[in-house]
């Protein structure tokens, strides 16, 4: 299944993975952990999390944190040949 991100703004302290499985009732394999909890704003403490698509419903705004998405995680990929050096 795809996976998506969600972002998350936490004013009091960073979300762990743990904090999220535990709060959001999410399994081992619906968040994932090697990509983790990534700080994309530091400023309004904002976190980016990887989550399988069908999980993304579970994770909703509560009085701990705000959310948002899910947005989509395409692939990156070259454009075009590779430039000859």
């Amino acid at each position: 299944m795809p996976k998506v991100m969600v972002t998350i703004q936490a004013p009091d302290n960073p979300p762990t993975i743990a904090d999220l499985r535990r709060q959001y009732k999410l399994n081992e394999d619906e968040i994932d952990t090697s990509f983790g909890v990534v700080e994309v704003d530091p400023t309004e403490h904002v976190y980016t999390v990887l989550v399988e698509e069908g999980a993304a419903a579970k994770i909703q705004p509560n009085e701990m944190w705000t959310v948002r998405g899910p947005y989509s995680n395409p692939r990156i990929q070259p454009f075009g040949p590779p430039e000859s050096a």
